[in-house]
């Protein structure tokens, strides 16, 4: 009798641990996927803040950890895309790019973004958004045409 009692409390002994691995694979897995609301100037990062997360990110994968001269500024206003001098791109400056970055305004959408990586002769592309000053910088660009 006593030894039914013994492998009952092993038993939930490992229920318990069991349990308590769950819970914290739910919880990691919940604390990856949702972020906490953010206000619009939190929300979009800096085009250069962004390429370091992303090299930073990919250099456990092999990738340099460090931006080249090769890599190209590409940005997109959800009609033209432009260089970083925000003129109207020149597709010849892409031939030689190791990695395109892809700056797109904060309000584009997740679609339009795709549709734009879609439509650059590249085979690296980072996507990002453009942080506030590049906004403004090109909303005055566009509106002094």
């Amino acid at each position: 009798m006593s030894n039914s009692s013994q492998e009952n409390a092993m038993t939930e002994i490992a229920l318990a641990i069991a349990m308590g691995f769950f819970s914290v694979m739910v919880l990691t897995a919940i604390s990856m996927g949702v972020s906490a609301p953010k206000t619009p100037e939190k929300q979009s990062a800096s085009v250069s803040t962004a390429i370091l997360a992303q090299n930073s990110a990919s250099a456990g994968a092999g990738t340099a950890s460090k931006l080249t001269k090769k890599d190209v500024l590409v940005v997109y206003d959800g009609k033209q895309y432009r260089d970083r001098s925000l003129n109207a791109l020149d597709f010849a400056t892409l031939k030689n790019a190791e990695r395109v970055v892809l700056a797109v305004t904060p309000n584009l959408s997740m679609s339009a973004a795709m549709q734009a990586q879609k439509g650059l002769p590249a085979n690296k592309i980072v996507i990002t958004t453009l942080d506030p000053n590049w906004n403004r910088v090109l909303q005055q660009k566009t509106n002094a045409r």
